[in-house]
Parts: C-alpha cells; structure tokens; sequence
C-alpha cells in the first residue's frame, strides 16, 4: 500500500469533549433559582458536562465591575435587541442601587443605571453589621421577556430630609430606562394593633423593611415580600401584589398585624407558586391563627392570588413556641415545589426538611405535626432553598449543603424522602450561620453525564456579620463524591475573591455567571484552546489503513491545544483522549495521545 507523508504543516487538533454540537437554542435566566417552583435547575445546558469541567477545559473567562456587593443572583436573556445589535445579556443589581447590562458573552457594559443613594447600614442601628456598608437592591429582580422589562425594588435615602423609601422600578431591558409609570413608591398599611400600629394601623416601614426574597412574576402581577434587618424593628413579613403593566398596587398581606416579627426572607429563596397559589415561609414571631387570629409566625403560608393574597392554607410546627423564643426561624430556607408533585419542601435553622402537601398542608396541632414528612437533614442550619433533578441513575433528587456538613443528595421516592442520602461530598463546608452554600444544578435533561451541581460557598471563615473568602465548586450530580473543578484549583486563573452569602451562581448557555462581595461578576466557562508548539513528529509517514503509531514532540500540551507545525495545514493527524489507547495509537505524549488518521 502507498505511504502518505504527514506534511509539515499545521495541525488543528481538538479533542472531542470540544467539539462542539450544531447550535442549540438559548435558555434564559429571568428568575431566582430558574422557575416558580425555586427547583434551581437549567435542564437546556448542552455544552458544559462532566467530561470538560476539569481544571484544563473549564476556568474563569473574565470578570465584570460593578459599584458595590451583588446580593442577587445574576439573570440572563438570551438574543436581546440593544442599540440594534443582538446580544445575550447578564443582567446584575447591586447593593450601591445600580443595575447593569453586560454582553455575556465578553463582558462589554452594554448599559448603566443607578436608582438614588442607598441607605447606610449604620441608619438601621448602630451596631448593624448584617448588611453592609450600603443598603440598595438586595432581592434578585425578576424579568419578563415578553415586555423586554426587569422589576425590582431599590432601597433609597433622601439626603436633604433624611427620609427613607422603597421603590418598585420597571425598567427596559434594552436600555435601563424606566418603563411608564415606573417607579412607584411602596407604601402599604393593614389593620391591626400590632408592634409599631398607630390609631389600629399598621403601616409599612421603608427603613426597617428588607426585600431579601427573589421577586415573583405570576398571571401579570409582581409580588415582592419583606422581613427585616437582622431582628431590628418594628417589624413584621409583608407580602405586596402590583399590576405588572401600570404598577397598580393590586393587595396587600401582612404576617402579623396583631402580633410582631414573622419576616419573610428565606435567605433569598424567591416566592414561590403554582397556578394561582403563593407559598412562603417565616420567620420567628407571633403565632395565633390555630386560636382563630391572623398571625403566622414560624409558618408556612399559602395565599391566594384570586381573593387577593388571603390565606387559603398553612402549616406551622407543634413546637412553634420553642423556635420562636430561641431565634430558630422555621423561614431561614425557603421552600421549593418539587416538580410533578403537589408537595412543597423547605428548612430553617433546625436544619429540618418539611415535606407539605399543598393540597392540605396541616395547620397546626400540639400534639403532632400534619405535614407528610420531617427529617433532620444537616447538622447546620438551612437558609436559602435547596435544589432538585430528575437525575439518571437516582430519580427525583434533592440537593442541600448546610454550614459545617457535607453537600448531600436525598432521593424522593414513592412521595417521601430517603433520610440516608444516595451521595455526598467528600468535603465539608466551613461552619458558620451563613455559610449555607448557593446551589445552582445544569443539565441536558437527565441525560447521563450532563448534571452538575454547582455551589458557591465560603472558603473559610463565618461569613455572618463579615466578609470572608469564597470558593465556587462544580459536582457530578450522580455521585457527590467526584468533585469535577473548583476555583482554588487553578487560583491564579479562577480564583472567586469575595464570597456572596445565599447568591446561587446562574447557568446559561456553556457559562456560569457568579456573584461576589468583591464588586465584580464572575464568568466562568470552557477556556480557549491553548497553543501547543510541536517540534517533530515521528515517523512522517505510515500506514492509511489501520493508522500508523507516531511520537509528537513539543510544549504547552493540554486537552484542546491549537496545535502549530510548520505554518500550514495537514488533516492527517487527530487526536485522541488518552482514555482511547489502541493497537493504532501514538505514544503518549504529557497525557496525550494521537494517531495517524484512518
């Protein structure tokens, strides 16, 4: 048989794991943790997978600037219209009241607003350390692509008269402009003689309120909630409705209007729904509608949208009074729905799952608990909810990573939990009441080999009342135990800076979008092919049929090199993983393995 020469020219060579698949469509981002359901997961991720997030394929592409913390989590929408050229946006809000656009793709600022002066944490009280030093934008907003319009709520001091207020904007996705009649002032006030009430009052307090809940968009309505500054009042959970078109304030609900406390915040889990219902958790506080009042402290909550967010269910724990005198808030967490269920499930700082059936949630007995389920399912605390797929080799699973325990998987089967989970990190997370990690899981469906939890976490240190080092790490979603990447790996290259407490990262179209305390966006996603210089290749010729065994020589081998030879093309060189070895292979080279073309 006739032997080819391999020409001494360039060879473009990539491993497979790269190659990348014909154009898939784009997913948006436009919610806290994806959907109302709060399940945390993007089931349309079709170029990051567990083959190439390795600390070789996959780092940090660039970062963002921002004017101040991120506590929101980051949205994302795909293929958007601004100054008539298309681009993918990351949309970000920050704590100094501003919201910016960038191309998610480069990180170019697209556009630039800032909403009024945010509030000194001082203002709340001297020794307030929760949230600091500026108190601007701190829920994560909520798009509505239909209307190219992002909602959210801006916390603002007036500094000619020292007042304080709270807006809900629109504003165009395109450009940052306020849409018609955006903003409007938040203002609300119910019946009630309770903590902070003036002539059977209770009104809405701008400077004491928090919107930590991720905003919820539902049948044309926002709803926003509220809960407090680290327990500093008057206080009490507020949950508000507004016409997504005209900002019409459309009802009003408060948690406690006889009684005190019972905030909403969830350590940032949004509202979450179904068709027409809202589910919440508080917060310690008062508690008396067992005795037929209107207090629901450490509870969880249905309301309907239809008569105008009225409770049509609850459940609150037989040991109410306890949690409530020790500061343990069932609501730290914030429940998610588990899809093709009508069951809810969340924690508190007991570190207990509740699992509830939304159809008849239980109300409260002291003498036992009616809700379907209840296991102590880490050793900390649980704040901001967990996250859920529908993986391949396990079913339904629910992922949770409490401070100071181990990122755990518990399979949903048969409609309970199994309390023992399927799998688990090798690592625990550093102790501490904040450090309850950010989950966020990308998949292509449940296909094998595409699910990936990942979580942004403290690296150490207590991130309560300080700031502390963080660490973003990525898992195989079908065993725990296999820590594909995190950011301290390559260091240099990825490290995160300032962990962003509760702000899971975002998941769009081969990239991961993370929050940080350092005044920068994160983008993370596969790196760009290194070049490889070969020096010779031995034999130069061989075999067509069956390949030929052949030594390539030279520097910078890695996985997906743009390999360089004499200036010029030959396509009768491919590489191979070094996993493929055969009768035909080449040496091995750092790792790597080629073979002469068939």
């Amino acid at each position: 048989m006739k032997r080819a020469a391999y020409c001494a020219i360039a060879l473009l060579l990539v491993l497979p794991s790269l190659i990348f698949s014909p154009a898939q469509a784009q997913v948006s981002v436009t919610m806290h943790h994806n959907d109302v359901g709060r399940t945390g997961q993007n089931l349309n991720e079709t170029i990051l997978n567990t083959s190439n997030v390795n600390v070789n394929q996959f780092g940090k592409l660039f970062a963002c600037q921002v004017d101040g913390y991120v506590y929101a989590q980051p949205l994302y929408v795909a293929q958007v219209t601004i100054s008539s050229t298309i681009h993918n946006v990351v949309y970000v809000a920050t704590e100094n009241d501003s919201v910016y656009a960038f191309d998610a793709d480069n990180g170019a600022q697209l556009w630039h607003v800032n909403l009024g002066t945010p509030v000194p944490s001082t203002d709340i009280s001297s020794t307030y350390k929760d949230l600091t030093p500026v108190i601007g934008i701190t829920g994560t907003p909520v798009i509505d692509p239909v209307s190219s319009t992002i909602y959210l709520v801006a916390k603002t001091k007036n500094t000619s008269n020292n007042t304080y207020h709270q807006n809900l904007h629109a504003l165009d996705i395109t450009s940052g402009a306020e849409k018609p009649g955006s903003p409007v002032e938040i203002t609300a006030s119910v019946p009630g003689s309770g903590a902070g009430s003036s002539a059977g009052t209770i009104a809405f307090q701008p400077l004491y309120e928090l919107n930590r809940p991720g905003l919820l968009l539902l049948n044309g309505a926002v709803y926003i909630a509220f809960g407090s500054h680290g327990d500093i009042g008057p206080y009490h959970g507020w949950v508000l409705g507004y016409n997504a078109s005209t900002l019409a304030q459309l009802a009003v609900f408060n948690t406690t209007p006889n009684g005190s406390e019972a905030a909403v915040w969830q350590g940032g889990q949004g509202l979450v729904a179904d068709a027409d219902s809202i589910y919440f958790m508080t917060g310690n506080g008062t508690f008396d509608a067992n005795t037929g009042g209107t207090d629901y402290g450490d509870s969880v909550v249905k309301l309907a949208t239809s008569t105008g967010l009225s409770v049509s269910d609850y459940f609150t724990p037989d040991n109410q009074g306890s949690l409530n005198q020790t500061d343990a808030d069932l609501g730290s967490g914030g429940p998610i729905l588990l899809p093709g269920t009508s069951s809810i499930v969340g924690g508190g700082k007991d570190g207990i799952l509740r699992l509830i059936n939304t159809a008849s949630m239980g109300e409260f007995n002291a003498a036992f608990n009616g809700d379907l389920q209840e296991f102590q399912a880490t050793s900390g605390i649980i704040m901001i909810g967990p996250i859920y797929w529908n993986s391949p080799n396990h079913g339904a699973v629910l992922y949770l990573w409490g401070p100071g325990d181990y990122l755990k998987a518990f399979e949903f089967l048969n409609g309970s939990f199994q309390t023992t989970p399927v799998s688990k990190s090798t690592m625990t997370s550093p102790a501490g009441n904040s450090n309850a990690a950010g989950l966020s899981l990308s998949a292509n469906g449940s296909t094998s080999g595409s699910g990936i939890v990942w979580a942004s976490v403290s690296y150490s240190g207590d991130s309560n009342q300080q700031t502390v080092p963080g660490i973003l790490r990525a898992f195989d979603a079908t065993n725990l135990n296999t820590e594909l990447w995190d950011s301290k790996q390559n260091a240099a290259r990825d490290d995160v800076g300032n962990y962003a407490k509760f702000a899971p990262p975002t998941i769009a179209n081969g990239k991961v979008y993370l929050a940080t305390f350092s005044n920068r966006l994160l983008v993370y996603g596969l790196q760009p092919p290194a070049v490889l210089s070969v020096t010779s290749i031995s034999p130069t010729s061989g075999r067509t049929t069956g390949g030929t065994k052949v030594t390539i020589t030279g520097s910078g081998f890695q996985s997906g090199a743009t390999v360089s030879f004499g200036g010029s093309a030959a396509t009768n060189v491919t590489v191979l993983s070094a996993t493929s070895i055969t009768a035909t292979t080449a040496t091995l080279v750092n790792g790597y393995t080629y073979r002469r073309k068939k």
